[in-house]
Formats: C-alpha cells, sequence, structure tokens
C-alpha cells in the first residue's frame, strides 16, 4: 500500500473526487461488478514506461480494499507461487512480480526497500 499510493498521497480518485481507497492498484478487470476510477496510469512494457488509461476498483473503505485484496490474491492461480511463500516477504513479492500483479520491473526492489525502511525505524 505504501508504494502503491506514496504513503498514502496518491490514492486514485473517481471522477467525483471521493477516495477509491484502492490501496493496491488493483484494476477493475471483467470480472469486477463494482464501481470504477478510471486514471492515468504509468504501464511498463518490455521494462519501458508508458502512460495510458486504466480502470481501478472503487471500494466503499478501507477495510473493503483490504479484504478484496485478500481474495484477489487467494483466488487467482497466478498468484499460488506467492501465497505459498506469504511467510516470507522477499519471496512474495518477488513471486507477486513474476506473476505478472504489477509491471513496474522494480516492482519487487521497491516493496523490500520500502519494508526495510520500516523495519529499520521500527527497531529504533
Amino acid at each position: 500500500a505504501a508504494v502503491e499510493t506514496g504513503w498514502g498521497k496518491f490514492v486514485i480518485h473517481s471522477s467525483d473526487g471521493n477516495s477509491s481507497h484502492n490501496l493496491f492498484g488493483i484494476k477493475a478487470n471483467k470480472g469486477w461488478e463494482g464501481k470504477q476510477a478510471i486514471v492515468d496510469t504509468l504501464e511498463f512494457n518490455n521494462d519501458i514506461p508508458q502512460k495510458q488509461k486504466a480502470a481501478f476498483r472503487v471500494y466503499e473503505s478501507l477495510e473493503d480494499a483490504m479484504d478484496d485484496y485478500g481474495k484477489f490474491i487467494t483466488s487467482q492461480p497466478r498468484y499460488a507461487r506467492a501465497v505459498a511463500h506469504a511467510a516470507d516477504a522477499n519471496r512474495y513479492t518477488q513471486a507477486l512480480q513474476e506473476a505478472g500483479y504489477a509491471t513496474d520491473p522494480n516492482y519487487a526492489k521497491k516493496i523490500m526497500a520500502t519494508l526495510r525502511t520500516v523495519t529499520s525505524l521500527l527497531n529504533k
């Protein structure tokens, strides 16, 4: 959530200005029946960043966003390897990236750098 939203500074907003509460940048795929927010996003194609419009899921609350993230990750077979390594943050994030969760080629590295920073601050 920290990486996806810039520590909460860049949460996606709907066209009406309300927060999407989408902490994890989950897109609104064809199976999504809820509200959507269509916004500009940066996607990587062969490691080249490209600006494009995409539809993202909109939630009623942060709790709904957290619940949906868990359901989203655990219900999709392509993330099974990540779920199997949930106890190991490095292996989990690497498996998420390899499964195509994010297009940023440095996604796992960014997550782990954020985790190390937070862990360091908490241990002071």
